[in-house]
């Protein structure tokens, strides 16, 4: 600064001020300084208000926002205070054209506070007699300026200390609230350009109450093996707030749940029977409170507790099917009988063994053969006839409805027609064309078709009134599937039906080997074995023999998929060959190996000969 200094007293004085000192201005006003020189430098310093130049920071106001109000008086006006910027200096050209500072001022720019919008409330119990109050609000835009907000309340004439947020505008926590007393809450914002208010809430805070969940949940199994009954204590006195709940529980391992009616749980209770669910069967619960007539807020969810229906009877009894072995000397059957397991919500408890009986119908004079096993496939010698087999699953508690199987001596009723599959969504459909008859249900078999495994037969049972379905299977893609559809009616059933099919195809693993059969002087026989199925990876549509000399062009030749011979034919003599095979799916194709071989130079007279006499003397 540009002072004027008194050697003998050592005092200091600055040659000038700037008024006002240190505003604090709102955002896009006007805003005017003035620069007051001291009386006392003008002569000393030869310095004049004419003389005086603004800056904001170092860069110089235009001349056209000065006035000179008199000899020792220049001020600058701002229309739009968005531009200022700190420091505000007052300098002066002195002798010799040197810019010297005369005094320069903070400049603070901002907004007035907003209202606050948005307050609410909500009183969270934390324990049995401690229930503090949070509030929250919008503290709206942002003012560029230390803004202090305070969360104000009273209740009747009394007033309270105000709640002061820490480390945030927008919420503050009153630690003690009174119930059953109507409390005016508000919140006011304030800093150096203006205060503002939100508009009150007047309330009760019993009315806001976020109680605790119950706890000590238990649950326990009933008389019924489809009830389970729940306690639990609540932590918010009868006396204080009277509560309802909601009941949710899934089954283990589920993600969906399911929640009792809330109408059955609206009033205050500790204890309740949930109905209606599966025997033998572990659900998961957790319940909820809040103030009966429903005005506050739910709590959270308690803590998960499990508990275990008792067992039933099972509700059905197992699918059923067979494979026959037939053996035509004597005339009798080895029936393997099989069963699925029932599900567990269909056993309903511990399956503890299964009771198959073999009826046969054309002598109903004799006893039926019982048999009681423990595995899900039974083993019969039988002669060639009709019998009727039924199959029933235990528990501990009863029996299963029994399931029934009619095995006829022919299949000489209606098959299905037009079997067809659908590769969909990763799963394989089979659909068929339904018998003029009605069917009682069907049976699906399918077997995975390899060379190095056997044809092991899976099956599942389908409505009568449904002409399509999904394997329920582990389908591989890549992998040859032999699917069969029988129509099973109330006294018979008809042929199965069958057709191959891939869920997913790719390129053969392999091409076909190809080798020659018989070379003459213009042609030759190419032979080649199919690939086996675990090789083609999909149904084989075509192949194409590539064959070319040594400098020559490549022919391609296609060839029917269920030939395994081909003659080349218009070929040059005594000329080296190369040939390949390709074999294709639709999804591509793979070559097998290149093969040579070459053409006779002249034709084979003799074998022509003993060919011509062989084929005249057995005609």
């Amino acid at each position: 600064f540009l002072t004027l200094r008194w050697f003998s007293g050592e005092l200091v004085q600055s040659c000038g001020h700037i008024i006002p000192e240190s505003p604090v201005l709102a955002l896009g006003s006007n805003f005017t300084a003035l620069c007051v020189l001291n009386e006392s430098c003008l002569d000393f310093g030869n310095i004049y208000a004419s003389q005086i130049i603004w800056k904001i920071k170092n860069r110089v106001v235009p001349k056209e926002q000065y006035r000179e109000i008199n000899r020792t008086v220049s001020s600058v006006t701002f229309n739009d205070t968005s531009s200022l910027a700190t420091p505000l200096t007052c300098n002066i050209l002195a002798d010799g054209q040197i810019e010297q500072n005369i005094y320069g001022i903070t400049v603070t720019v901002g907004l007035p506070p907003e209202k606050p919008k948005n307050l609410s409330c909500i009183v969270h119990q934390v324990s049995k007699l401690t229930y503090p109050m949070n509030c929250t609000w919008n503290p709206g835009r942002h003012t560029f300026l230390d803004t202090h907000f305070r969360l104000k309340y009273r209740w009747l004439q009394e007033n309270f200390p105000d709640c002061i947020p820490k480390d945030v505008n927008n919420s503050c926590t009153i630690t003690e609230v009174q119930f059953f007393v109507n409390m005016k809450v508000w919140v006011e914002a304030a800093n150096a350009l203006g205060k503002a208010e939100s508009d009150p809430l007047i309330l009760d805070p019993i009315e806001i109450v976020k109680p605790l969940p119950p706890h000590n949940l238990s649950v326990n199994s009933g008389v019924l093996p489809t009830v389970l009954k729940l306690s639990w204590e609540n932590r918010i006195s009868a006396a204080v707030m009277k509560l309802k709940f909601n009941i949710r529980y899934r089954i283990m391992g589920d993600t969906n749940w399911m929640q009792v009616p809330p109408e059955d749980t609206a009033s205050p209770r500790t204890s309740f029977s949930v109905q209606g669910l599966r025997p033998y069967t572990e659900y998961v619960f957790s319940i909820r409170c809040m103030k009966e007539d429903g005005v506050g807020y739910w709590s959270d969810w308690s803590e998960e507790k499990t508990g275990v229906t008792t067992e039933d009877k099972p509700s059905k009894g197992p699918p059923i099917w067979r494979i026959i072995d037939v053996s035509h000397s004597p005339p009798s059957w080895s029936v393997h009988l099989m069963w699925k397991a029932l599900e567990p919500f269909e056993a309903n408890g511990v399956i503890l063994q299964y009771e198959v009986t073999v009826r046969a119908k054309s002598s109903l004079s004799s006893p039926p053969e019982k048999y009681s096993v423990n595995t899900t496939n039974l083993t019969l010698k039988m002669p060639n006839g009709t019998y009727e087999v039924t199959v029933v699953a235990r528990n501990k508690v009863g029996a299963s409805p029994p399931s029934v199987l009619l095995i006829p001596a022919n299949n000489s009723k209606a098959p299905v027609k037009n079997v067809r599959t659908l590769p969909k969504d990763g799963k394989l459909w089979v659909g068929w064309t339904a018998p003029n008859s009605y069917v009682l249900k069907y049976v699906i078999e399918w077997c995975l078709v390899s060379n190095s495994s056997d044809c092991i037969i899976e099956w599942q049972n389908e409505p009568g009134n449904v002409q399509g379905t999904y394997l329920k299977g582990d389908i591989k893609p890549f992998k040859c599937y032999l699917i069969t559809v029988y129509p099973l009616y109330a006294d018979g059933q008809g042929s199965g039906q069958s057709v191959k099919a891939y869920l997913q195809q790719d390129r053969p693993s392999k091409g076909p080997t190809v080798q020659t059969k018989k070379v003459g002087k213009a042609e030759a026989v190419l032979t080649w074995n199919h690939l086996t199925v675990d090789e083609q990876n999909g149904f084989i549509r075509s192949y194409t023999i590539f064959y070319k000399t040594i400098d020559g062009n490549e022919t391609a030749v296609t060839v029917d998929p269920s030939k395994t011979e081909y003659t080349l034919s218009s070929l040059a003599s005594d000329t080296l060959y190369t040939v390949r095979m390709m074999a294709y799916t639709d999804e591509g194709g793979r070559s097998g190996p290149d093969f040579t071989f070459t053409t006779q130079k002249f034709e084979d007279i003799f074998m022509y000969g003993i060919d011509l006499w062989m084929t005249s003397d057995f005609a």
